[in-house]
């Protein structure tokens, strides 16, 4: 029980030098202990999220671990620490910056193509998955009948009114709202995993 407590108050320089020793084992958790909750503090005021935060400072950890033999922490252990943490946070931040420009880039560019009901374009999806719902929303207008699949195109790629639609095909407006409501319950049943 005496070790324990001994652990907890030891210096940063005593501290480093178990790191590099025979204890590297409870000088590392020590270390852990001692500034993990600091750290994801530290990094959560720049990621605004607790788990990425805590994901984070165990990356930093796992890394000095790996080079535990390689740094020479003596008096600059604190800084490094907040240094790298700093670092990893400002590199999760470029990423998603990044994935975020890609995934509204691919999701304009299909919505230019025509390749996307308006419904999904505002879907904050990875690429491969708008492709799986681009596969599935093709397969259910295809199996739409006709009549309810050129109204529906009509209606959501022209943007043609449910008047409009209905001095086109001679139609009621009861029948085009009757088809449009039709195609949207399939393609609810087709994307139901997505919705």
């Amino acid at each position: 029980m005496k070790k324990k407590y001994f652990f907890l108050f030891v210096s940063k320089k005593c501290l480093s030098l178990r790191v590099k020793n025979l204890e590297k084992h409870t000088a590392f958790n020590t270390l852990f202990n001692k500034y993990y909750a600091g750290l994801c503090v530290y990094c959560e005021s720049f990621v605004g999220d607790r788990q990425v935060s805590e994901d984070l400072v165990q990356d930093v950890y796992y890394n000095v671990w790996l080079k535990r033999d390689e740094l020479d922490f003596d008096e600059r252990l604190r800084p490094y620490l907040y240094k790298s943490v700093h670092n990893a946070a400002v590199q999760f931040l470029r990423h998603e910056k990044v994935k975020n420009s890609h995934s509204v880039s691919v999701s304009a560019k299909l919505s230019e193509a025509g390749l996307f009901p308006f419904e999904l374009v505002a879907m904050d999806s990875d690429p491969t998955e708008m492709i799986e719902i681009q596969t599935l929303y093709q397969q259910a207008l295809e199996k739409l009948p006709a009549q309810t699949r050129e109204i529906f195109l009509c209606s959501r790629k022209m943007g043609m009114k449910y008047t409009e639609i209905a001095e086109l095909t001679g139609l009621t407006v009861k029948s085009i709202e009757y088809h449009i409501s039709k195609a949207l319950e399939a393609f609810r049943k087709a994307l139901k995993d997505y919705l």
